[in-house]
C-alpha cells in the first residue's frame, strides 16, 4: 500500500469549538493537543466556563462554585460532582395514611424516580404509611415522641437514624410534627415537603376547607424546602387545581391528592438531578424550559 507523504509534517488542524490551532494530531491515539490549554468549554445546562474539563472520568471543575451541584449519595453540595449510576437515598417521615409515600414508591418501581427509599420513619405506630413500607420491605422505625422527655431529644433521635441510613434527601409525607431549627440545620436545604394549598396562601392545617370557606376559584399543591417557618420555605413545584360549585372537601381534597402523587415524585427526581438552585427565596430549576405542555403544573418535567 503506498503511503500518502504530507509535505508539511505538522498538519495544521483547529479545534471547532474552541478554534485554538492544534500544534499536533496524531490520528493512532486520537490526542489533540491545543495551543492553548485553556480550553474554554461551557456546561451545556449551567452555561458556567468550565475551568479544565476531563472527558475520561467525567469530573468538571466549575470555575464558578456557586453552581448548586449535589452529591446523589449524600445530597450535600459537591462541586467535583461525579456521574454514575448511583441513586439518590431518601428517608420519608409519615404520620398517617402515606398516600404520597405510596406514589414515591411506585414511580421508583416504575423506573421513573431515580431514588431508593432507605427508610420510613413514623411517629405513629398505627399509621397505615407503616403498612406501606413493611409491604415495599423499608426499613421502617417508630419514633414516639412520648417516650422523650425534650422534642429536640426524640428529633435527635430521629436525626441518628438518617444518618444511619446515609440519606441524602429527607421526605415529609404526610407527617404531622414541627420541625425544631436543630433538626433543619442537621440536613439544610435537603428537606421537603407538600402542603396541599398554593403557598403562601393557606399555610398551616385544615386548608382545604379553608379555602373553599374564602371562596377561592383555584387551589392546589405545593412541595416546598423546609425552613424554620410553618410552610415558609423555597417553593420549588406548585400544581393547581380548580375549586367546583358542588365540590365537597372530600372530594375537593382527591384531586389535590392526585397532583400530590404527580409533583412529589416530580420535585425528587429534580433534587435527584441535581437541577435545584436557591436564590434568596426563588428556586430554580437547571436547564428547564416552560413548554405548556401542562400549564397547571410548574415546573413540568415528565
Amino acid at each position: 500500500m503506498k503511503k500518502s507523504k504530507i509535505k508539511d509534517s505538522r498538519l495544521k488542524i483547529r479545534d471547532p469549538k474552541a478554534e485554538s490551532q492544534d500544534s499536533g494530531f496524531k490520528s493512532g491515539d486520537s490526542k489533540l493537543k491545543i495551543k492553548d490549554s485553556r480550553l474554554k468549554i461551557r456546561d451545556p445546562k449551567a452555561e458556567i466556563q468550565d475551568s479544565g474539563f476531563k472527558t475520561g472520568d467525567l469530573k468538571l471543575k466549575i470555575k464558578d462554585s456557586s453552581l448548586k451541584m449535589r452529591d446523589p449519595n449524600t445530597g450535600i453540595q459537591d462541586p467535583g460532582f461525579k456521574t454514575g449510576d448511583s441513586k439518590l437515598k431518601i428517608g420519608v417521615l409519615v404520620s398517617g395514611n402515606g398516600s404520597n409515600l405510596q406514589a414515591i414508591i411506585d414511580r421508583i418501581k416504575e423506573g421513573k424516580l431515580h431514588a431508593n427509599v432507605q427508610v420510613v420513619v413514623s411517629d405513629n405506630a398505627n399509621a397505615y404509611a407503616v403498612e406501606r413500607a413493611k409491604h415495599s420491605t423499608i426499613p421502617v422505625h417508630v419514633v414516639d415522641y412520648k417516650a422523650f422527655p425534650r422534642r429536640e431529644e426524640a428529633e435527635q433521635s430521629i436525626i441518628a437514624l438518617l444518618n444511619d441510613y446515609h440519606v441524602g434527601l429527607v421526605v415529609l409525607a404526610g407527617y404531622m410534627k414541627l420541625m425544631t431549627k436543630k433538626f433543619i440545620n442537621a440536613f439544610p436545604l435537603r428537606i421537603i415537603n407538600i402542603h396541599p394549598a398554593l403557598l403562601p396562601s393557606f399555610p398551616g392545617i385544615n386548608v382545604i376547607q379553608k379555602a373553599m370557606n374564602y371562596g377561592v376559584k383555584f387551589t392546589g399543591c405545593t412541595v416546598h424546602f423546609i425552613d424554620e417557618g410553618t410552610d415558609t420555605g423555597p417553593i420549588i413545584i406548585q400544581a393547581v387545581v380548580p375549586v367546583m360549585d358542588n365540590d365537597t372537601e372530600e372530594t375537593l381534597a382527591q384531586r389535590i391528592h392526585e397532583k400530590e402523587h404527580v409533583i412529589y415524585p416530580l420535585a425528587i427526581q429534580l433534587f435527584a438531578e441535581n437541577r435545584l438552585v436557591v436564590k434568596d427565596r426563588r428556586v430554580f430549576v437547571d436547564g428547564y424550559m416552560y413548554s405548556g405542555q401542562s400549564p397547571f403544573i410548574n415546573p413540568y418535567n415528565p
